[in-house]
């Protein structure tokens, strides 16, 4: 049985590899190249796999995961900062889609009302792999339109678990009023008790597994956890998905939330390479073929309904017909997430098989056509306003022009730490134009609301430095530690502007040529820069001018750090230290009550011709004198800051303490 397992999986990934890197070269959405892999390989293509079931545990296996990443993924603060989006515009989207899908096949199609219902929840959700991944490609997310995507996005997300909960429910032969708030109580319970369970165990136990410092036992724990809720979960009669949504939950208001994520997401990303190779192999083409009007119909009628009720609801609440009709052709897809309610449908018998190989040749058709009509939906859009709308047409161009004005002979800082804000700091002050890109959400909105003008993008995607003006940028500083996308990011920027002078952070000095023969103008390596700081601060201490001190660093600097880089050479000091050390010291001494120095000038003091030595400072209570007068008059409590040889300085004292033995 395991070899078999391994022959299925081999094959799958063999076919999916060289295929998939072709559906993405042609700007489709990696889902569509694992479901026509699964078309391909299944019994109803090739027939190379005759037995799906051998694929659909793991796939089963990727819908847990997947449903655990959602809700280590979803946060509280984050559906609090989109409210309106999320409750009033994800709530009408959704609700009105599958009452209008459910009446339209419920009156025309005949099919009972609680078929007709779930139908509409397949039809109201839509891909937030796919939308999420376009928007941050072109740096759209913190758009009004944006906002209102994810917005619908998240709570689409969250409908997908309300109705997992209420499958079993919609496969029985009615609905009573009794029957709804009986499962409803007793689903809630259920959810309660494993959600306090989770909430007093889990980050119990994974901040005792965190202190012993081992990823291996982090990584074991998280798939305990998720796996041990959802199967806790079913064996109560819920669902193992919903089982592990819920232990998602409880991790995403830890500390470890951003860990566990980047421990689990890249396993998530095979997973659900998996789920949607073995729904493709549950595909029958001959059905399609037979019925490709049907098809087509499926697909224009999902695109309609969606994009009408998307509209009218975004338009409602923005007022804005520019943000509606993006918002509606972004969103028009049906989503991953259907795919796996539609999987789950299957099993309680919603689903003639007639109708689910319609459902997924239409959804995967609108995957396919994503990528195309959101490159059309701008034109569209401006064509429509400009054709319908002039005056407002008119105005949002104006304000697009503004802003590429604004958008000249700017900076692009790319990433937000420390190294980015300390540059956004000196051009504030020379007063240039500059723009921020940054990949941390939560930093974004942070400073958004400063009146930055940062915004969530990818600089790694040309698109998005194309809106942000490289081709009209002055320079372009990369402050950000991923050395692969830092190579990627210099040669986009180059490639658009030959001219932009380009200065690069980076790790490590094994990286500065490289980065220089990609294109980098300047490339200021961290522990370099570390060393140079420690180096001044060495010589500082042993009294070096701090004109040679700077000259030195110059010379270090120049030439990209050759003289730190190369061991041959070597800086020449023309100063003996030590021996600078011994005749330079500092010396203080307190005018005390009844002193001779009281009331005294430093002029009529004369202590330089006397004893060779200097009153560099003078501390009189909290303030402190530096260089001080000559005809600065000494006070009780004084306390002299005296610099000279340590001769110099035992004749200072012998001639504070008896004046009249020094001067004869």
């Amino acid at each position: 049985m395991l070899h078999e397992y391994l022959f299925s999986l081999v094959i799958a990934f063999l076919i999916a590899l060289p295929l998939t890197a072709l559906v993405i070269k042609f700007r489709l959405p990696s889902l569509v190249g694992f479901l026509v892999t699964g078309i391909l390989i299944g019994p109803a293509g090739l027939g190379i796999i005759k037995d799906p079931h051998l694929i659909e545990g793991l796939a089963e296996l990727g819908i847990i995961l997947l449903m655990f990443l959602l809700g280590v993924e979803f946060s509280i603060k984050k559906l609090l900062g989109y409210r309106k989006e999320v409750f009033l515009g994800g709530f009408l989207q959704v609700v009105l889609t599958v009452l209008l899908v459910a009446i339209l096949t419920n009156t025309l199609l005949g099919y009972e009302f609680s078929v007709s219902i779930f139908y509409g929840s397949l039809i109201a959700c839509s891909s937030t792999a796919v939308v999420l991944k376009l928007l941050m490609k072109r740096g759209e997310l913190n758009t009004p339109y944006g906002r209102y995507i994810f917005g619908i996005l998240i709570f689409q997300d969250l409908f997908v678990i309300v109705v997992m909960l209420t499958l079993p429910l919609l496969a029985g032969k009615g609905i009573s009023v009794s029957a709804i708030f009986y499962t409803l109580i007793k689903s809630l319970f259920i959810i309660s008790v494993i959600f306090v369970v989770s909430l007093k165990i889990v980050p119990y136990v994974l901040y005792t597994i965190v202190k012993i410092r081992s990823r291996e036992l982090f990584l074991i724990s998280i798939f305990l956890i998720s796996l041990g809720t959802a199967l806790f979960s079913y064996k109560l009669g819920l669902s193992m998905a919903l089982g592990a949504f819920l232990a998602g939950i409880v991790i995403s208001e830890s500390e470890i939330a951003y860990q566990t994520m980047a421990e689990v997401k890249p396993l998530k990303e095979l997973f659900m390479a998996m789920f949607f190779i073995s729904v493709g192999m549950l595909l029958n083409p001959e059905i399609l073929l037979a019925e490709p009007v049907v098809t087509i119909g499926s697909f224009l009628t999902i695109f309609v309904v969606k994009v009408f009720i998307i509209f009218f609801v975004v338009l409602f609440l923005s007022g804005s017909l520019k943000v509606s009709l993006l918002s509606a052709f972004y969103l028009f897809q049906i989503g991953e997430f259907s795919f796996v309610l539609a999987l789950e449908g299957g099993k309680y018998e919603l689903f003639s098989e007639r109708a689910y190989q319609i459902f997924i040749s239409a959804s995967i058709l609108t995957l396919m056509a994503t990528p195309f009509i959101i490159e059309l939906a701008h034109k569209f859009s401006d064509l429509l306003l400009e054709r319908f709308f002039p005056k407002k047409f008119a105005l949002d161009t104006k304000r697009r022009e503004q802003e590429e004005e604004r958008l000249y002979e700017h900076t692009i800082v790319v990433g937000y730490g420390v190294c980015g804000k300390n540059v956004v700091y000196g051009l504030k002050l020379l007063k240039i134009p500059y723009v921020i890109l940054e990949l941390n959400p939560t930093t974004v909105k942070t400073y958004k609301k400063k009146g930055e003008p940062i915004y969530f993008a990818d600089a790694t995607h040309p698109e998005i430095l194309k809106k942000f003006g490289i081709h009209r940028a002055k320079a372009l500083v990369i402050a950000i530690s991923d050395h692969i996308a830092v190579r990627k990011i210099i040669q986009i920027a180059r490639h658009f502007n030959p001219n932009i002078y380009i200065i690069v952070r980076t790790q490590f000095v094994a990286e500065i040529d490289e980065l220089l023969r990609l294109g980098a103008d300047e490339v200021v390596p961290e522990e370099f820069e570390a060393s140079i700081e420690l180096f001044s601060k060495v010589l500082e201490f042993y009294k070096i001018p701090k004109n040679v001190i700077n000259e030195l660093v110059e010379e270090i600097k120049s030439g990209h750090y050759e003289a730190l880089r190369t061991e041959d050479k070597r800086l020449k000091i023309s100063y003996t230290v030590k021996e600078l050390w011994k005749l330079i010291n500092f010396k203080t001494y307190l005018v005390k009550e009844g002193s001779f120095l009281v009331g005294q000038s430093i002029k009529r003091l004369d202590l330089r011709a006397k004893t060779g030595a200097t009153i560099v400072a003078i501390q009189r209570g909290e303030e402190l004198i530096l260089n001080p007068a000559p005809n600065e008059t000494l006070l009780e409590g004084d306390i002299l800051f005296i610099m000279g040889s340590e001769d110099q300085l035992r004749r200072v004292f012998k001639y504070l303490e008896y004046p009249l033995d020094v001067m004869y």
